[in-house]
């Protein structure tokens, strides 16, 4: 429904558009530490109806992502409790979009990254093997 596009104050769509201070702004608000920008918009790969996706990363109190009020058209990942294949995902290709909490950044960073680049083979067999059993299902 809407495309995204990287503006020089942040995000536009087609007839919606969100600026990253907003997006900060509310993260920042919740208690967020850093965030970043991922997923398709971030990949270079959108689609028509894509939104924004953003991930942030609070270090305490955790709320849950429908509790923080980014703008519509945002989808929130909240990175505490974030499964390694999505979190590792956004570690190594996220675009960082805000950081408050440097040391804490670095230390996220570097231990997701370090799981999940271990973990990734056994991720890429497991979803081969998933993608395989749902295609012998289908014959």
């Amino acid at each position: 429904m809407f495309r995204w596009s990287a503006t020089e104050n942040g995000w536009k769509s087609v007839g919606v558009a969100v600026e990253e201070g907003t997006i900060v702004a509310a993260l920042r608000a919740a208690g967020a530490l850093f965030g970043y920008l991922h997923g398709s918009q971030v990949g270079g790969t959108p689609r028509p109806d894509s939104d924004l996706d953003v991930a942030a990363h609070f270090g305490g109190r955790t709320p849950a992502a429908w509790e923080v009020p980014v703008p519509p058209d945002v989808d929130l990942l909240v990175l505490d409790d974030a499964p390694l294949y999505l979190a590792g995902r956004i570690a190594v290709r996220g675009r960082l979009l805000f950081d408050d909490d440097p040391s804490a950044r670095v230390v996220w960073e570097a231990n997701t990254r370090t799981m999940y680049l271990d973990e990734l083979p056994y991720i890429e067999h497991m979803t081969r093997e998933y993608l395989q059993a749902v295609a012998r299902g289908r014959r």
